[in-house]
C-alpha cells in the first residue's frame, strides 16, 4: 500500500504540473483576445488534442497494457520502437489536417494563431506519457511531459505581455516538448540496438491499432468537437463562455487519468494475487472523485471561470451543472474501460459503446447549436458519457465477476 501511495502522489504531480501550465499563460490569452477570440483559440486547441489523438492512434489505450505485461527492458524497447514509427506515419497525415481543419473552423482575425496552436497540440501525439504510465515511473512521466510544458507557459508570458501575440505559446510549447520526447525514446532505446530489434512491420502494427485507435478517435469525437461547434453555431460570447466550461472540465479531467493512470499500472500488475481487492478499490476512489470533482464543477465554474478567464468569458451556472454531470460519468467509466475491458480485449464492446455515445453526444450538441442554445451543447457532453456508463457497467461487471472467480 506504501508503494501504491507514492506511485499515486508520483502519477498526481505530472498532471498537476501539466494542469498548472496553461494557467499561467490562458488567463492572459483570454484577456488579450476577448469574448471575440476566446472560442476560436480553444478551437484551435481542441482540434488540436483531436488530431493528437489522431497522431497516437491507438498506443494511449493499448500501449500502457502493453508495457505493463512487458517483461524486460528490451521488450519495452520494441514496443517503443514500434510506436515511433507508427506514429511518424500518422502524424503525416494528422497534423497537415488539423492545421486545415482549424483554418476552415476559426474566424480571419485569429486564424492564424489557432492553427498554430492545434499544430503544436497535434505534435503532443508523440508524447511518452503512455509508456511510462504502463512502466509505472512517474517521475519520467513529470520529467518528459509535465515538465516541458509548464516551461513553455512559463516562457511564453512574457513574450505574450510584451508583444500582445499569442503565437508564442505554441511555437514555444513545440521547442520544449518535441526534443524531451526525442530526449526520452533516446534514453529508453540505449543499448538495445534498433536493427536487432525484432520490430513488426509498421503495417502490421497500424492494423493491429485499428481496434483501439477507433475507440479512441469515436471518444474524442464527442469530447473534442462541443467548442468547434459552439464556435460555428453560436454567438461569439455563447461559445466563449462554453469555452471556458470545457476549459474547467479538462482541467478537471486532469485529475481522473492522474488516479486512472495509477491504479491501471497497479491493477494490472502481474504479480498481483489480490486483484478483484484492487478492482473494488479503483471503482471506489475513482466513483468518488467523479462525485465530488463534478460537484466541484456545477457549484464553482462560474465563480472560478469569471476569476481567471475573465467576466466577459465566464461560464453559466446551468452548462457547469452539465459538464458536472459528465465529470461523475467518465470518471465512473475510466476502470471499467481500462482495468477491465480493454485488457479483456474486449475492443469491439467498447468501440461500439463509444460510437453509441458519439452519435448520441454530436447529435445532441448539433441540435443545441442550430437552436443557439449553449445548454443544448452541453447537453451533449452529458448525454454521451452517460450513455457510455450504461452499456458498459453490465459486461463490465461479468468481466469483474469471471476474474475474482478465478483469481488465487
Amino acid at each position: 500500500m506504501r508503494s501504491f501511495i507514492l506511485r499515486l502522489a508520483g502519477f498526481a504531480g505530472a498532471p498537476i504540473i501539466s494542469a498548472l501550465a496553461p494557467f499561467i499563460i490562458l488567463p492572459v490569452i483570454s484577456r488579450f483576445v476577448g469574448d471575440s477570440g476566446w472560442a476560436n483559440v480553444n478551437s484551435g486547441q481542441a482540434i488540436g488534442m483531436l488530431a493528437m489523438v489522431g497522431v497516437l492512434f491507438g498506443w494511449s489505450v493499448i500501449g500502457p497494457v502493453r508495457v505493463a505485461r512487458a517483461t524486460d527492458a528490451h521488450e519495452r524497447a520494441v514496443i517503443l520502437a514500434e510506436s515511433l514509427r507508427s506514429r511518424a506515419w500518422t502524424a503525416l497525415l494528422v497534423v497537415p489536417l488539423a492545421g486545415v481543419v482549424t483554418y476552415f473552423v476559426c474566424s480571419p482575425d485569429y486564424r492564424t494563431e489557432s492553427v498554430m496552436i492545434a499544430v503544436a497540440m497535434a505534435l503532443g501525439g508523440f508524447t511518452p506519457a503512455w509508456f511510462c504510465i504502463g512502466e509505472g515511473n512517474p517521475r519520467a512521466l513529470m520529467l518528459f511531459d509535465g515538465v516541458p510544458k509548464l516551461t513553455a507557459s512559463a516562457l511564453s508570458l512574457p513574450f505574450l505581455l510584451l508583444t500582445g501575440q499569442v503565437f508564442w505559446y505554441p511555437v514555444l510549447l513545440v521547442l520544449l516538448t518535441v526534443p524531451a520526447f526525442a530526449i526520452h525514446a533516446r534514453l529508453v532505446r540505449t543499448g538495445h540496438d534498433p536493427a536487432g530489434v525484432p520490430a513488426r512491420p509498421t503495417r502490421q502494427v497500424l492494423s493491429s491499432l485499428v481496434p483501439t485507435a477507433a475507440i479512441d478517435a469515436a471518444g474524442n469525437v464527442y469530447g473534442s468537437t462541443g467548442i468547434p461547434i459552439a464556435t460555428v453555431g453560436l454567438s461569439a460570447s455563447a461559445a466563449s463562455s462554453f469555452a471556458s466550461t470545457d476549459r474547467v472540465y479538462r482541467i478537471g479531467l486532469l485529475a481522473v487519468i492522474a488516479v486512472g493512470n495509477a491504479f491501471q499500472a497497479w491493477v494490472l500488475d502481474p504479480r498481483a494475487e489480490d486483484r478483484a481487492r484492487r478492482h473494488l478499490i479503483a471503482f471506489a476512489a475513482l466513483g468518488g472523485l467523479g462525485a465530488v470533482g463534478g460537484a466541484a464543477i456545477a457549484v464553482l465554474g462560474p465563480w472560478a471561470t469569471g476569476l481567471v478567464f475573465g467576466a466577459a468569458v465566464a461560464a453559466a451556472p446551468l452548462p457547469c451543472l452539465l459538464f458536472g454531470a459528465a465529470f461523475f460519468f467518465i470518471s465512473c467509466g475510466t476502470p471499467l474501460i481500462r482495468n477491465l475491458l480493454i485488457p479483456a480485449g474486449r475492443f469491439r464492446l467498447v468501440f461500439a459503446a463509444t460510437v453509441c455515445s458519439a452519435i448520441t453526444g454530436v447529435a445532441t450538441m448539433l441540435i443545441g447549436a442550430a437552436q443557439g442554445s449553449v445548454v443544448g451543447v452541453a447537453l451533449g457532453v452529458a448525454v454521451a458519457e452517460a450513455v457510455s456508463v450504461m452499456i458498459l457497467i453490465t459486461p463490465a461487471w461479468r468481466q469483474f465477476r469471471r476474474e475474482a472467480h478465478v483469481a488465487p
